[in-house]
């Protein structure tokens, strides 16, 4: 639950080989600290969607909630960790409780799977689902990490997005893609300290992209074919 600084910059999959170049010869001195993987998420919300107008809005405290799983199967969740994700303007932090089970996303419904989750976590964060009316989206990227020598910032570069709407699916669609636009979404994070602040000013000073709002979770929802609008 460490609070930390946290910018994104978004832009067009056009200017990968730019970003990479920016990265590598930028005066943080970026260095590789995880080989790149695929991210996978599950996100959970309330009938009326409140998190995610509460994303859109920008204002106040927001929270996603989400479960997440690294490699390339998509289909099964073996090893994974349910995260609430909170922000407040600049400053995130997250509660994580692992999951202790498997999900076999091809091979059963909703709400068999919602059972299963519920029944591999502890007590306290089942709280998080049960506030939830189920699973709205699942979206999975490509993710490379660097961070400076010191440890101390982190940058992450997210490419090949893909999501896929559930909010009215009986069992996981894992074929039918909203259809976004292709980004990349470069991401860096820092403590919540006055210095870390001034060196975030000056890291972000280095890239000639400029800082903006980007939701992963927000951008998949409203890329849906049959969206039915934002609930107020």
């Amino acid at each position: 639950m460490i609070p930390r600084y946290e910018f994104k910059i978004p832009c067009d999959p056009m200017l990968f080989s730019e970003v990479e170049t920016w990265v590598r010869l930028h005066p943080a001195h970026w260095r590789v600290t995880y080989p790149p993987r695929q991210v996978n998420n599950i996100y959970f919300d309330s009938p009326d969607l409140q998190d995610m107008n509460a994303n859109l809005s920008g204002v106040g405290q927001r929270e996603k909630l989400r479960l997440r799983w690294y490699g390339p199967d998509n289909t099964h969740v073996s090893v994974g960790h349910l995260e609430l994700k909170c922000k407040e303007g600049a400053v995130g932090w997250k509660r994580f409780a692992p999951f202790i089970g498997t999900l076999a996303l091809a091979e059963e419904t909703w709400p068999t799977l919602l059972d299963t989750l519920i029944a591999g976590i502890a007590p306290r964060p089942r709280i998080w689902v049960e506030q939830r009316a189920g699973a709205v989206l699942i979206n999975h990227y490509q993710r490379a990490y660097y961070e400076t020598p010191d440890g101390v910032l982190r940058l992450t570069l997210d490419t090949h997005l893909h999501a896929y709407a559930q909010r009215h699916a009986l069992a996981p669609n894992l074929t039918r893609r909203s259809m976004l636009p292709e980004q990349i979404i470069i991401e860096i994070k820092g403590p919540v300290d006055a210095e870390t602040g001034r060196r975030l000013a000056w890291v972000l000073e280095a890239f000639p992209l400029r800082v903006g709002r980007f939701s992963k979770y927000l951008y998949g929802m409203l890329g849906v074919a049959d969206f039915d609008g934002i609930i107020a």
